[in-house]
């Protein structure tokens, strides 16, 4: 055997030593030395003796940003500041801010993060971030916005284009600090979690109503901070004997901000039911092997940038000489999904032994068997309704081990997405009713209807979507929109309607969650209520009126807006004295990006052709479309991109982005699943 090949062993099974956790937690706090923090945070030191903290850790850069990014992508994303690490790229990262050359606007970094990871394994996750809402409660909110200790540089996913493009809606996931004790109550933690202390008490600034201050007194009352935040956590089954919790408590660097006169040693502590007991740990680490724990302890096997080669910190944990270690990164416990089902799993054997065999069991039924593999990615068909599978692999010390998830499986049938109206709407005759389809696998729609209380009202052909308007009698009703493909199979969605005497609006453009610019085009025509006419319109761009128009039956203007998200409403009054409107989102970019085809976790055959339009004030220059985080398909110029592109079984994330002349672009993101 080779010297690469023992190696490559040999650190396949430290690595598998880090077990697998459903609750990790991450906290970060500031510019504190090891001996600072063992004479002045007396709730952490306690937890770092009862569990285990790491005596050796160093930071990898002086200023702030940089240490949070090696934390979430395993790179300072600067070349100027660390040989940047293979896979990663220069994003002109400072420890304050990311900027392009020669300019004050920010750079979101593109490269493989953790956030992107997490999309993609389906796994939940939110950063809880004190003084968030206050400073404004938007990820680009900067650094101590309306008199607050928040700093954005202290929150590392706003950097990521994944949440500055709100991919999977990402943007959402990072939420202020009051809505852990909601989420704790409720019983919906996330299964990974960042706490973000402001200012004020990671030890960054002085103590609330302080103006000058001792180190001594920073690091009380972040102290203070993580024993009242984390005691209600650490009191949760998942940290309780048997569970399997895992919190990691870091700081970003030493020394004042600069990692000087303190060897850039920071004190770094692993907590939970799991860790063994009173470790010391005196490996040398750094933030990419925090990064690469987190990523084995939730079952991720993609690594981004240094935390591909960095090693775990499995000597916190017993080892597990016994038995196999099974490690399922696919499908992710909970998941709602089609069969058959795509099972993808590791494992690790025992210290001094090989895997001989692995079984699939659904709901204790084999269902599917391989080989001496270290690894399996298996499809496995099930029936609709909950099961639980269980991976199990054998090595040749006859044991074995395993992991189990618990799966929904749905019927495979075409799915309807309704855009207009929403349910419980009250809406004026007749109702205008928009709606798409995406068909199983390998089939195409045939054929549409709408049924009103049970009774037939429209019926359409072969169109993946349909534009609507509906004939209802005043009152309440049941309303079903169905489409059916080729397998014979269909899908429906139900509304319950509320039809009023008022006017009826209807919108042609934009179609409702479109990306557009500024100014954006709105087309509307209505239909007054029995026996009247319509009198009058109105445009509100988020509660503002934007636009007036007298009695016509439609109008066509434009509507300027800045760049983001932003709701419309659009009204028009009859005779009757009656109004009806119709409300939906757009998000202004300076480069708008819609995918027409696929549509948004459609189950599609390979190759999976995308097709997209993008507008813009300017000339496009290129397209890009990513494929799970990395570059399939590229093209110079045109408003419109067609490509083909040949995809594994299995849900993927589709980003396709366009550039324009100014070097501005916009995106758009979606999953797509191949049988």
């Amino acid at each position: 055997m080779s010297v690469v090949i023992a190696l490559a062993i040999a650190t396949a099974v430290a690595f598998a030593q880090v077990p697998t956790s459903q609750r990790v937690v991450l906290v970060i706090d500031e510019n504190s030395s090891f001996s600072d923090v063992l004479a002045n945070m007396p709730w952490l030191v306690a937890q770092g003796k009862a569990n285990g903290y790491a005596t050796n850790y160093e930071s990898d850069n002086g200023g702030s940003l940089l240490d949070y990014l090696w934390l979430a992508s395993g790179s300072c994303e600067s070349s100027v500041n660390c040989s940047l690490p293979p896979g990663t790229h220069d994003f002109n990262c400072n420890g304050s801010n990311c900027f392009y050359p020669g300019t004050s606007k920010s750079d979101p970094i593109t490269d493989d993060n953790i956030f992107r990871e997490l999309n993609n394994a389906g796994i939940s996750w939110k950063v809880y971030a004190q003084s968030y809402a206050k400073a404004g409660g938007s990820v680009t909110t900067p650094d101590n916005n309306n008199g607050t200790s928040y700093y954005r540089r202290h929150n590392g996913a706003t950097w990521y284009s994944d949440i500055l493009s709100n991919v999977q809606g990402s943007a959402g996931k990072i939420v202020d600090l009051s809505q852990l004790s909601t989420d704790l109550e409720n019983g919906s933690l996330p299964r990974f979690m960042i706490i973000v202390p402001d200012g004020n008490h990671d030890a960054h600034d002085c103590p609330v109503g302080m103006s000058s201050c001792s180190e001594a007194q920073k690091l009380a009352a972040a102290d203070s901070f993580m024993s009242g935040t984390l005691d209600p956590i650490l009191s949760t089954s998942d940290f309780q004997p048997g569970g399997d919790g895992l919190l990691l408590v870091t700081f970003d660097e030493c020394g004042g901000g600069t990692n000087s006169g303190c060897g850039a040693a920071v004190y770094t502590a692993l907590i939970g039911p799991q860790v063994t007991p009173h470790t010391i740990s005196a490996i040398p680490y750094k933030h990419e092997n925090s990064l690469r724990t987190i990523l084995d302890s939730l079952g991720i096997k993609k690594y981004p940038g240094a935390s591909s080669t960095a090693s775990n910190m499995s000597d916190f944990f017993t080892t597990k000489n016994g038995k196999p270690e099974v490690i399922v990164s696919s499908p992710a416990g909970g998941a709602t999904l089609s069969s058959p089902v795509n099972i993808q799993a590791s494992a690790f054997p025992s210290a001094g032994h090989a895997i001989t065999g692995w079984w699939v069991y659904v709901d204790g039924i084999g269902a599917y068997s391989a080989g001496a593999e270290n690894a399996i990615d298996a499809r496995v068909d099930i029936n609709a309704g909950k099961h639980t599978l269980l991976v199990r692999a054998w090595d040749n010390s006859g044991n074995y081990g395993d992991q189990s998830v618990t799966v929904t499986a749905k019927d495979l049938k075409p799915t309807v997405a309704i855009s207009t109206p929403t349910n419980h709407a009250n809406v004026g005759t007749p109702v205008n009713i928009r709606a798409s389809s995406s068909p199983t696998a390998g089939q195409s729609i045939t054929g549409w209807k709408i049924y009103v209380d049970g009774a037939t009202a429209y019926s359409a052909g072969s169109l993946t979507s349909i534009d609507a308007n509906v004939t209802m009698h005043i009152g309440i009703h049941s309303v079903v929109i169905r489409a059916w493909d080729t397998s014979g199979d269909y899908g429906d969605q139900t509304l319950s309607l509320t039809v009023s005497s008022k006017p009826a609006v209807a919108v042609s453009t934009p179609a409702p969650g479109v990306n557009v610019i500024s100014p954006t085009k709105v087309q509307a025509s209505a239909t007054a209520s029995r026996g009247h006419w319509i009198t009058g319109w109105a445009i509100y761009l988020d509660s503002i009126p934007v636009y007036k128009a007298g009695g016509s039956a439609s109008i066509n203007t434009n509507v300027s807006a800045s760049t983001g998200t932003h709701t419309l409403l659009i009204r028009a009054w009859d005779s009757s004295g009656a109004f009806g409107d119709q409300t939906f989102s757009v998000d202004v970019q300076k480069v708008a990006v819609d995918i027409s085809t696929p549509a948004g976790g459609a189950s599609v055959t390979s190759p999976v052709n995308i097709e997209a339009e993008a507008s813009c004030a300017n000339a496009i220059t290129g397209w890009q479309i990513y494929v799970d985080g990395d570059s399939w398909f590229g093209q110079n110029d045109g408003n419109t991109v067609n490509a083909n592109l040949g995809m594994t079984p299995g849900t993927h994330t589709v980003l396709v982005r366009a550039w324009d002349s100014t070097g501005s672009y916009g995106d758009q993101t979606l999953k797509v699943t191949v049988p």
